[in-house]
């Protein structure tokens, strides 16, 4: 090559390098995804329900009083409540896994089937579930109900 064509290829490179040095390289991320991090039951002992907490998992104790109804929503009944960490998580959705075998209780579904957290009790029931984050992040917490 020729000593003209050399000092030019270096001439652009150090001219590059300054370039970059001074203005920076930045990345923008436009769509953001920001995983959850903590799942938390938030239910808390009212008039119906006795709750307790040890080694992270959270006990919700109900007296079955009268067979609950899914198209009335009468009888012995739960609401789980939640909350997801951070509070600007993308997706904040969660799914309940637990034996669905069980015919004691039953979960309530939106209609797109969804469970909305929304447990009726047919008779006295020992529930042992988890709430998983649907996000990809396996995050999760451990809850059980007992309708006694």
């Amino acid at each position: 090559m020729k000593k003209a064509t050399l000092i030019i290829i270096f001439a652009i490179y150090l001219g590059s390098i300054a370039l970059i040095s001074f203005l920076g390289m930045k990345a923008k991320v436009y769509e953001e995804i920001i995983p959850v991090t903590k799942i938390e039951c938030v239910n808390e002992t009212d008039s119906t329900t006795t709750v307790t907490e040890k080694n992270g998992v959270k006990t919700i104790k109900i007296k079955f009083d009268e067979p609950g109804n899914v198209d009335t929503l009468t009888g012995t009944m739960v609401q789980l409540l939640w909350k997801v960490s951070p509070d600007n998580a993308t997706y904040k959705n969660v799914q309940f896994i637990y034996n669905e075998d069980l015919k004691n209780v039953t979960f309530v579904k939106d209609s797109d089937g969804n469970e909305l957290g929304l447990m009726i009790f047919t008779g006295k029931c020992y529930v042992n579930l988890q709430i998983v984050a649907v996000d990809g992040s396996r995050v999760k917490t451990n809850v059980v109900v007992w309708a006694y």
